[in-house]
């Protein structure tokens, strides 16, 4: 007699193997993306590594530059104290300093020339910095012979002081633009990371999420084998409610984090406004007084000597004083302005164009109509920026010989309309450019118009000449953050 057989036993035998190689396809997939997140937070690491490197590099690069600056400094504070008095003990500082500056030059070339990654400007800027050093050094050293010398030549010494002068000042500038070039690819290298890094997170987190996948999958499948699908579904759901509660979490950050940041600005905007005040006050009152005075007692000086050398050169002296009181009133007005704080808005905006277009040559028109002096200072010194940049690029870039300005109000609003015959231009190119660093004009003077609620519209094309019109409310758009930075001014 056969023995009878299960049926069924073939039909549940291939279906335990068929979850069998799910669930197997399932952790190969898990270990292949964990392969993945491995390998890429090992390059996350080893770019960071590099990035510690070369920010270490640069920094020891500035603080080199700013050695060498010392270094050159202090020779010329010796040299300087043995010409004044003649005493050998002030040869001392130096002798030492040479010692003490041909080290820190070796170090600063050699670190410089060895990384590779260095702008390809800094080995010829060294160059150029040792020739300059050089040329110093040979320099001071002709002074030193000459003020050994008997009987001492004042003059000459003098005329080597100038000369010393000016390539302090040279070696002085190149040290500056070296440093601000290894900031600015400091600036970009960390930029550079900062992308590489928000890279990784996001491939981290889609790994992660790819993994999460998987292992829901994985337990749906042990779930439908064992009965459970509804807890497998309520698990996906629970997760799906983490996530949307988490999204919402950083959204809600990242907007106070904004606003933050927005707030910042305006603060830091009316710092600068503050100081701006500050320092037009001290170069009108302080330094314009002291350069008044010293006029007064060279035409005193100048009277009393009627003809002769001496008095050419005072002469000379009072119209050399001229040019510079009037260059220091001319920087005070740039800065702020008297006529903004004390008469307002309006007339400091009519001398402003008016002085612009007797500088720049143009045919000028100015209307201000329904504009009272008790404007919001913030409104009124953001519509007092935002024409001195936008004819500061007219008389740059425009090539225009008439601008017209329009200052009205409409209802709560404060409108300005700024139009050239210029050569024009492309506004959407302009704001690329603008965006990647090339020039920060037209986002300056929109980001001052967003601070207080405004917004700013140019309309522009090659040859057509440009229209900038300003919209700004009348009301202020903070009065606590208002109150709080006029505490601080």
């Amino acid at each position: 007699m056969p023995i009878p057989s299960d049926e069924p036993q073939p039909q549940t035998d291939q279906s335990g193997r068929a979850f069998s190689r799910k669930i197997q396809i399932g952790f190969w997939l898990v270990g292949a993306i964990l392969l993945m997140i491995g390998l890429a937070a090992y390059q996350s690491i080893r770019e960071f590594d590099e990035t510690v490197d070369w920010v270490a590099h640069s920094q020891e690069v500035l603080g080199r530059l700013q050695v060498v600056l010392s270094d050159v400094q202090d020779i010329e504070i010796g040299l300087r104290g043995y010409v004044m008095t003649a005493k050998e003990r002030f040869l001392e500082p130096y002798k030492k300093g040479l010692v003490v500056l041909s080290h820190d030059r070796e170090r600063l070339s050699t670190i410089i020339q060895v990384n590779p990654q260095d702008p390809p400007e800094q080995p010829r800027n060294i160059e150029m910095l040792n020739a300059l050093i050089d040329k110093k050094l040979v320099q001071l050293n002709a002074m030193l012979a000459l003020r050994k010398d008997v009987p001492y030549q004042a003059a000459q010494m003098e005329s080597y002081m100038d000369e010393s002068k000016e390539l302090m000042d040279s070696i002085r500038a190149l040290i500056e633009d070296m440093q601000t070039l290894e900031k600015v690819r400091l600036i970009a290298r960390d930029r550079h990371a900062d992308q590489k890094g928000k890279n990784a997170v996001l491939y981290f987190t889609v790994g992660v999420m790819m993994e999460i996948t998987i292992l829901i999958w994985i337990a749906w499948q042990i779930s439908r084998e064992i009965a459970e699908r509804q807890q497998a579904q309520d698990a996906l759901r629970r997760t799906h409610d983490e996530l949307e509660l988490r999204v919402q979490e950083r959204t809600k950050a990242l907007v106070e984090s904004n606003e933050r940041l927005r707030e910042l600005s305006h603060r830091l905007m009316n710092v600068q406004e503050t100081e701006r005040r500050r320092i037009a006050h001290d170069l009108h009152d302080e330094i314009g007084q002291s350069l008044t005075a010293m006029k007064l007692e060279l035409r005193e000086a100048d009277s009393v000597l009627e003809s002769g050398p001496t008095a050419s050169l005072l002469t000379d002296s009072l119209k050399l004083l001229d040019q510079v009181i009037q260059q220091v009133r001319s920087l005070a007005l740039d800065l702020r302005p008297s006529l903004l704080d004390e008469l307002g808005l309006a007339p400091a905006l009519k001398w402003y164009i008016k002085r612009q277009g007797e500088r720049a040559g143009w045919e000028t028109e100015y209307s201000a109509h329904e504009i009272n002096s008790h404007l919001p200072p913030d409104v009124a010194i953001t519509c007092f920026r935002i024409v001195q940049e936008a004819l500061t690029n007219v008389a740059r870039y425009a090539e225009a010989t008439h601008v017209q300005v329009t200052l009205e109000r409409q209802g709560d609003r404060l409108v300005l309309t700024i139009e050239d015959n210029g050569k024009g231009f492309n506004v959407e190119k302009a704001k690329t450019r603008a965006r990647t660093g090339f020039s920060i004009g037209l986002l300056g003077m929109e980001e001052r118009a967003r601070l207080v609620g405004g917004e700013i519209t140019i309309t522009s094309s090659p040859k057509t000449g440009t229209r900038l019109t300003a919209r700004l409310p009348l009301v202020e758009l903070n009065p606590q953050l208002v109150a709080s930075e006029e505490r601080i001014s």
